[in-house]
């Protein structure tokens, strides 16, 4: 879709939140800014590093400006659906959102030009980051509370070039001037003619808010033994563990959003009350600013981590579905988010990011996990595919570049190990580990395919013997009777032995060549696999795929 066709889908759906994407130009003006700062000195590469982009748009300049973790506010839920699937969508309003913890490297930020000031301000006030870009009407420097942020950052700014939006490379054109401009927030020398970069702030940004909030002026105290983490993180457990039948009624988000709300404002009120009294009585008590501040950051911190913590124990149906290294991956960039506010738009950003993403995941782990079990003898060419595979191209556990294929519902694996018997050899066998999560992603790969394997026991729980045969059951949804998904045997010499379920493995070469565009519809599957018409269509698009019903599930109120 072109930009102007997408512009006119914003307006019509009343998104179009002064949509106008940063030029070329203007990115790699701040590019080459960004490699001259934070690239090492001994290379020309380019630096990795972490980026937020609020208003990211279609994430086009995040794209552009760092292959590091990208993190995205926006606002227009068309747009967020457009971007990429590597960016973490962790707000949608920048004004119901706090940036105070939200650490990263660099935020960029091309704003709507009706309200840049105080869009650029909070970015300023509230940045966690080194370095800030902003695009921004040259109008910037008559901006007094824009000024005001900036001074008390102790940042220093300066404009690294000048552009139109009126030029023919403008996707959006519009009668604008815009400085980019590069506001620096980190301490930094230079010595003989070299620069030395410093991870830390000029001006904390939790400090000035606090205060800016709070502010007594008392004698320094010693506060290196509190703990307020902890004390609030068991107030708020408490505080669910209690109020279940208030979430059963209004829904999960809803009600652990109230939950924190209330919480983070008796905290506040009461830190406001502490503050309120005189400040030399504070300092006769030993309570200090440092003091204060310290016990409120933290306990803002361990609030967030304990209402993210109990939203993420409820996305277990959908990251059960995903195979081992596909979760944790998942399960890091959410643990990367729990910084951020808790409120319903963010945790519905993030529900929408990662169902989005989960989709995609379902799809790439089915490819990988066919692709780790192809093997020689485990490879059955389509019907079309007249292409015979030489001995030397699997030798020395290398796979040729192959296509339209099939697997054998027989599988040999060659492993490394697929008993572990211990330092001495001397112990009662375990299965080794790369052995157990690849079955235990087979398993995931099943269930998403309709064969119900989440209550059966992992691979490395079970029992093992070499050469002994071990069951692997799934539970029919239609009848609920049980039935064998796959057996596996392993072998002290390191093979492993699969058969696998016909039907189940009918489904998973179907979805695979389906996913590597060898067959575009089951009378194709049918025809190259040499299976029914009616065996196709089973399989055909029978890979898990995730609904907006799954957002719906955790707003809604619990029967």
């Amino acid at each position: 879709m072109s930009t102007l066709a997408l512009v006119s889908a914003l307006k019509d759906h009343s998104e179009d939140f002064e949509f106008y994407p940063t030029t070329d130009e203007m990115l790699s003006a701040v590019r080459k800014d960004i490699q001259a700062i934070l690239s090492d000195p001994f290379s020309d590469k380019y630096p990795i590093f972490s980026a937020l982009d609020v208003g990211a748009g279609d994430g086009r300049a995040l794209m552009r400006l760092t292959d590091g973790d990208r993190y995205a506010i926006e606002k227009s839920l068309m747009l967020v659906e457009r971007q990429d699937r590597s960016i973490v969508t962790v707000g949608t309003d920048l004004f119901a959102q706090v940036l105070l913890d939200l650490r990263c490297d660099v935020i960029f930020s091309n704003p709507p030009y009706s309200h840049f000031g105080a869009w650029s301000e909070k970015i300023v006030r509230e940045a966690n980051a080194k370095l800030i870009y902003l695009i921004i009407p040259v109008r910037w420097q008559n901006d007094k509370s824009l000024q005001s942020a900036i001074e008390s950052r102790k940042a220093e700014t300066e404009v690294l070039a000048q552009f139109s939006f009126d030029t023919p490379d403008a996707d959006r054109r519009a009668r604008t001037v815009v400085d980019v401009v590069r506001i620096r927030l980190d301490k930094h020398s230079h010595n003989r003619g070299r620069s030395y970069r410093s991870n830390e702030l000029r001006v904390d940004p939790f400090d000035l808010w606090f205060e800016q909030h709070f502010a007594p002026q008392s004698t320094v105290a010693d506060c290196s033994n509190l703990d307020p983490k902890a004390t609030i993180e068991a107030r708020a457990k408490k505080r669910i563990s209690t109020g279940r039948e208030l979430i059963t009624s209004l829904g999960l988000v809803q009600a652990l959003s109230d939950f924190y709300q209330n919480d983070l404002s008796d905290l506040v009120g009461d830190y406001e009350r502490i503050c309120g009294l005189d400040p030399v009585l504070l300092g006769e008590l030993g309570v200090s600013t440092e003091a204060l501040a310290k016990g409120l950051k933290l306990k803002i911190e361990g609030l967030k981590h304990v209402y993210w913590h109990e939203l993420f124990e409820n996305f277990r149906p959908v990251t059960s579905r995903l195979a081992t290294k596909t979760r944790q991956r998942v399960m890091d960039k959410l643990q990367a988010s729990m910084s951020i506010d808790f409120t319903p738009d963010n945790v519905h950003a993030l529900c929408a990011w990662l169902i989005k993403n989960c989709n995609q995941y379902f799809d790439d782990q089915l490819i990988e996990l066919v692709e780790r079990m192809t093997k020689k003898a485990n490879v059955i060419n389509y019907k079309s595919n007249v292409k015979t595979f030489a001995e030397e191209g699997w030798r020395y556990g290398r796979t040729p570049e192959i296509e339209r294929y099939k697997l054998d519902h027989r599988i040999i694996l060659e492993c490394w190990k697929a008993l572990d018997y211990g330092y001495f050899g001397d112990q009662s066998p375990t299965l080794d580990s790369t052995v157990a999560d690849l079955l235990n992603d087979l398993m995931t790969v099943a269930n998403n395919l309709g064969f119900e394997t989440r209550h059966e026991a992992p691979a490395g729980r079970r029992a093992w013997e070499a050469g002994q045969k071990v069951l692997f059951h799934f539970t029919d949804r239609k009848t609920g009777q049980r039935a064998v998904a796959f057996e596996a045997k392993a072998h002290k010499k390191g093979t492993l032995h699969l058969k696998v379920n016909q039907r189940l493995m009918c489904r998973l070469n179907v979805e695979f060549g389906r996913l590597k565009g060898w067959v575009r519809n089951a009378q194709e599957a049918a025809d190259e696999m040499d299976i029914s018409v009616t065996q196709a269509q089973a399989a055909f698009h029978s890979n898990l795929r995730l609904g907006n019903d799954a957002l719906l599930a955790l707003a809604a109120p619990l029967p």
